[in-house]
């Protein structure tokens, strides 16, 4: 859904994104720019743009105001499963087949950092409301649970040092590892 309720966006295998209208149901938008198909599309928190992540690799921005491609990312040598934007907009977050997480500036549009803490395919992400943490999860059945250093100085701070942005001084680190346990129905064999 898009911040507003009004718009939903979905992707499919037919390499093709929708945007849908909730009130007459009725596609209002269609891009198909892709040699592969998406995995995952999503709304940035302002609604005027959306991201989908690619099976063959990609990130893509697109502005659905105005139907234009803003950016194009190939960081990783995966499919791409996942993303979620930082509610500040201004970062994307990305979870790979290539068993990384990728951080990129919107601003700057470039890459920033690439995590590496699960031991296969990262199947998905998200930042938390905040945007002080996000979790990842993966093939090997484990969250893990990130600390951001995104936006560390208040607004105060960045307008007595005359700030034209605020950069990270390190990576975000990892905070915990959420093994996962078995259901207790796992293993069990019942007849009926």
């Amino acid at each position: 859904f898009s911040p507003d309720g009004r718009l939903i966006v979905s992707c499919s295998e037919d390499k093709t994104i929708k945007i849908w209208d909730t009130t007459n149901k009725q596609c209002v938008n269609n891009f198909s720019d892709f040699v592969g198909f998406a995995n995952f599309v999503a709304f940035n928190p302002n609604g005027t743009c959306i991201a989908s992540a690619g099976s063959d690799h990609t990130v893509k921005i697109w502005d659905i105001r105005v139907n234009k491609l803003l950016q194009h990312y190939q960081v990783h040598s995966g499919g791409v499963n996942c993303l979620s934007f930082h509610p500040s907009g201004n970062y994307l977050i990305t979870a790979s087949s290539d068993g990384t997480l990728k951080i990129l500036d919107l601003l700057e549009g470039r890459l920033i950092y690439t995590l590496q803490g699960h031991t296969g395919p990262v199947f998905t992400v998200s930042f938390s409301k905040g945007g002080e943490l996000f979790t990842s999860g993966g093939a090997d059945a484990q969250v893990l649970l990130w600390r951001t250093n995104f936006d560390e100085l208040n607004c105060k701070d960045i307008s007595k040092r005359n700030l034209k942005r605020l950069h990270f001084d390190s990576p975000p680190h990892l905070l915990d590892i959420y093994p996962r346990t078995p259901h207790p129905h796992e293993g069990r064999i019942e007849t009926v």
